[in-house]
């Protein structure tokens, strides 16, 4: 099943806020069989939202929505929502309820603006967001869905693990996406393809590998987006043995190996201890070691 997810804000476009709502949905949808196709931003404007609600609609069967319904007029999210769906706002008893119990045992006045907050496009399936004023939205049109939700992380995170992803298991059949992440160590991205090349040749097609290329290694990840679970796992587990023996100097391990654990690991079976002298690093070498659970050893 595909995804697409779209933050609303000009803070974003501006490079105001960094948007990590994108990387965190993305990696969780992936856990759920959910493959995201797509992440736009958009700038506050109703056109610009509903151009692209109607983009993400042609290529997506989920669209996760963040951003824009704060209880101030640059908010334009839920009327634009209003709007796209053919609407109007309505007044949600529950969610006003919630809201006024859960602002005045704070010690606030519960306030014009608070209480708009409950007002919502009629129709809609209103997710309570229990961190904050802003519920979350959820809209069917066409076997397809799509969320709304705010733009404040934890407010986000809390809506999707307690609301919206239990919601996705119920409404739609999902696949199941295998991912893993070998760690090489020592040899640049160009030379590592050239020696990788007849490896990944013969790959069967139902994986695909992707470089990961960072400042202290390269990441090679194999996925599958279709096949039995314990099939593709076992598939992916043979591949990346051959893939040692091709490495085997410069393969550190799977997922968030590093240089540090397999230098820490071969001194403890040697029984080996580690000390560092340090001058323009600043103690960088000894703060990634120190980093590590049981440096101390």
């Amino acid at each position: 099943m595909n995804a697409e997810i779209i933050t609303i804000g000009d803070e974003i476009l501006i490079g105001q806020v960094v948007d990590t709502n994108s990387a965190w949905i993305g990696q969780h949808l992936n856990e759920y069989g959910v493959r995201v196709v797509q992440i736009t931003s958009v700038r506050d404007d109703r056109q610009a939202i509903k151009s692209a609600f109607d983009e993400a609609f042609s290529r997506a069967d989920l669209i996760l929505v963040t951003g824009g319904l704060g209880p101030t007029k640059d908010d334009i999210t839920k009327h634009t929502l209003a709007e796209y769906f053919g609407t109007s706002l309505v007044r949600d008893q529950a969610t006003y309820d919630y809201l006024e119990k859960w602002i005045t045992a704070k010690g606030m006045r519960f306030n014009e603006l608070n209480q708009k907050q409950a007002d919502v496009p009629e129709g809609c399936v209103v997710l309570t967001n229990r961190n904050g004023t802003a519920p979350g939205m959820w809209f069917e049109r066409d076997g397809k869905v799509l969320v709304s939700m705010p733009g404040v992380p934890f407010e986000m995170k809390a809506l999707m693990s307690d609301e919206v992803f239990p919601r996705l298991q119920r409404f739609f059949q999902l696949d199941h996406i295998v991912h893993k992440t070998a760690i090489t160590y020592g040899i640049p991205e160009s030379e590592l393809a050239i020696r990788l090349e007849e490896w990944e040749n013969a790959l069967p097609d139902f994986l695909k590998l992707a470089y990961l290329p960072n400042p202290n290694n390269i990441r090679l990840r194999l996925s599958a987006y279709q096949g039995e679970e314990q099939v593709v796992n076992q598939e992916i587990d043979r591949q990346f043995e051959k893939l040692k023996q091709i490495i085997p100097g410069n393969f550190l391990g799977y997922d968030t190996a590093s240089l540090e654990q397999v230098v820490a690991e071969a001194l403890l079976a040697r029984g080996e201890t580690l000390s560092v002298a340090e001058s323009c690093t600043g103690g960088a070498v000894a703060s990634r070691f120190t980093a590590m659970a049981g440096a101390s050893g």
